[in-house]
Order: structure tokens, then C-alpha cells, then sequence
């Protein structure tokens, strides 16, 4: 016997109201259909603590989140894959010089230097304002380099961004200047 399972979670968020405690905070609870609609599983949880499959008191733990690093207050609360996002791994290379990871405020304010972090914020912050006057100038709109906007009215990827790293050629496309 061939079971097919729909791929489509419902889930519901509950959130506490604003100015009252509540047990119930943070509280997630779905259920996974097969094709027909059918309900063959249910989860729950706190999606903050952990995610469980079946009915209490025998359900099942299908995720758990990590212990928090034992500095965490040094690195503002963030969980250790939140910390390693920003991480420049030389195995990503060779990277657009639009990537994030390269914003100079970003990588002050992780070394602690606050107030070199702020300035860099203000410089490129001072850079995007001079970019959208030179458009508006020329009544021209910022065109992304790797995004389309879809018919539903989301972006998606236009797949030149992983062209280009098969084929590294960011040295030989021009970006504006970001930081």
C-alpha cells in the first residue's frame, strides 16, 4: 500500500494578548493531510522551545531548540546559528561585494565597537539617500540584480545570482557602491 502525503502544513500562531500573561503564549498547533484532507498527524508546541507530533501525553518531539551559548548576552540574545549566519566562510566564496556579510557596521557592532558600527551605519546609510536622489533625478527605478518580481506580486530569484557562482564573474560586473 502507496501513502501520499499533501506537503502542506496548516499551523496556527496564537499570540497572547498585549498586556496579559498568558500559558498559551507562543503556542503553535497544526495538522499534516494526506491528498485527500484527511488529517494524519498533529503538531504542537511552542515555537520557541520545541515542536511535538501526535496527541499528549504520547506525542512524539520532532524538534527542539539548541541551548542558547553561554555568552549570549555578549552577542545580543541570538541563538549560535543566529551568531554563525554572518560568519565569511572561505567555501562560500567568491561572493557578489552586495552580500550583507561585507557591511562594515555589521562586523564592528559583532567585535563590540558600538560606536564604530553607528558611524559606518550613518555612512552608509548617507550612501543609500545620494543612490535614490541620482534615480529620482533621472526618474529612474533601482532595477534588483537578482530578483523578479512574480505575478503573485512576490520576489523570486532570476537564478543569475548561482550562474554566477558556477561561473565567477562578480570582478567583472559592475555594483554600486553599498558600504
Amino acid at each position: 500500500m502507496e501513502l501520499s502525503y499533501c506537503v502542506q502544513c496548516n499551523a496556527g500562531y496564537r499570540r497572547a494578548q498585549a498586556r496579559s500573561w498568558s500559558s498559551t503564549v507562543n503556542e503553535i498547533e497544526g495538522v499534516v493531510t494526506d491528498s485527500n484532507g484527511k488529517v494524519v498527524h498533529s503538531i504542537f508546541g511552542k515555537w520557541q522551545e520545541s515542536v511535538f507530533q501526535g496527541d499528549p501525553p504520547s506525542a512524539t518531539c520532532i524538534w527542539r531548540a539548541n541551548p542558547m551559548p553561554v555568552d549570549q548576552d555578549q552577542f545580543y540574545g541570538f541563538t549560535q546559528f543566529a551568531v554563525e549566519l554572518n560568519e565569511l566562510d572561505s567555501a562560500l566564496r567568491p561572493l557578489p561585494p552586495t552580500d550583507t556579510r561585507f557591511r562594515p557596521d555589521q562586523r564592528l557592532l559583532e567585535e563590540g565597537n558600538t560606536e564604530g558600527a553607528e558611524e559606518q551605519k550613518q555612512r552608509i546609510e548617507q550612501l543609500q539617500r545620494e543612490r535614490r536622489k541620482v534615480l529620482q533625478d533621472n526618474t529612474m527605478t533601482h532595477q534588483p540584480r537578482f530578483f523578479k518580481k512574480s505575478n503573485d506580486d512576490t520576489w523570486v530569484s532570476n537564478n543569475s545570482y548561482w550562474e554566477q557562482r558556477r561561473d565567477p564573474g562578480y570582478s567583472k560586473m559592475d555594483f554600486p557602491v553599498l558600504w
